[in-house]
């Protein structure tokens, strides 16, 4: 996942849009916790690669 990519401002715009709008729906805590978990992966992830680059980095130093 490219964060960089992610414009963060415009998706929250579209989510309040969305609610204004009456175009969402009260989640279930199944799909709550879906969320939560895939955002958890993500960050994972990312952190995972910093810690990868990072050890790269020491042992070509060394």
């Amino acid at each position: 996942m490219d964060y960089d990519k992610i414009d963060v401002d415009k998706i929250v715009e579209e989510v309040y849009a969305a609610k204004a709008e009456g175009r969402t729906r009260p989640m279930t805590k199944q799909e709550l916790m879906r969320i939560r978990l895939a955002a958890l992966s993500a960050i994972v992830r990312n952190m995972q690669d910093i810690v990868e680059k990072d050890h790269e980095l020491v042992s070509a130093c060394h």
